[in-house]
C-alpha cells in the first residue's frame, strides 16, 4: 500500500485484513452462531441486551436494531425460548416489557467475546515485533476515538 493511500485503497486493505482474520479464526463465529440456532437479528439483540446497563424496553431494542416491533418481538421470543433473555414488566408502566440477559445469556456472550479475543491474540502473536509496534502506533489514535474506545477492552483503553 502506498504511503498516502486513497480511501478506496485503505478500504480494500482493511477489507482484506478483516476477511483474513475471519477466515483464519479457529473459533469460527459463523459456526458458533449456527450452533446456537439463532438468526443474525437474534444474536444482535442478545449482544445489545447483554451490554445494556439496565433492562431495555422492547421499543428501545427495536430502535437499536432498526427493526419493527413485530420483528423485535420475534427475536426476543427466540432469546427467551433459548433461556438467554427474560422479559419483565416495567415498574412504572405495566404495558411496557423490558428485556434483560439471563446468566446463560451473559455467559454465552462472554464465551463468544473470549473466542474472538483468542483469535485476535493468535493473530497478534503471528506478527513480528516490528509489525506489532507499527500496528500499535497506527491503531492508537483510532482506538482513542470515543465511539471506538467505548467498545474496546485492554491496554488501548
Amino acid at each position: 500500500m502506498q504511503p498516502n493511500p486513497s480511501v478506496e485503497e485503505l478500504a480494500d486493505g482493511l477489507g482484506g485484513l478483516i476477511t483474513y482474520l475471519m477466515k483464519s479464526a479457529e473459533g469460527d463465529i459463523f459456526r458458533d452462531f449456527l450452533r446456537l440456532d439463532l438468526s443474525p437479528s437474534q444474536i444482535r439483540a442478545l449482544f445489545l441486551v447483554e451490554r445494556a446497563p439496565s433492562p431495555l424496553a422492547v421499543h428501545e431494542l427495536a430502535a437499536e436494531l432498526q427493526l419493527s416491533m413485530a420483528a423485535t418481538g420475534r427475536a426476543v421470543d427466540a432469546l427467551v425460548r433459548h433461556g438467554l433473555a427474560e422479559r419483565h414488566e416495567d415498574s412504572g408502566d405495566r404495558r411496557v416489557k423490558r428485556i434483560s440477559a439471563t446468566p446463560a445469556g451473559h455467559e454465552l456472550v462472554a464465551q463468544l467475546y473470549a473466542a474472538r479475543r483468542e483469535d485476535m491474540r493468535r493473530f497478534a502473536a503471528s506478527l513480528t515485533e516490528e509489525e506489532r509496534t507499527g500496528l500499535v502506533k497506527a491503531l492508537a489514535p483510532i482506538l482513542a476515538r470515543p465511539e471506538i474506545r467505548a467498545l474496546t477492552i485492554g491496554p488501548f483503553c
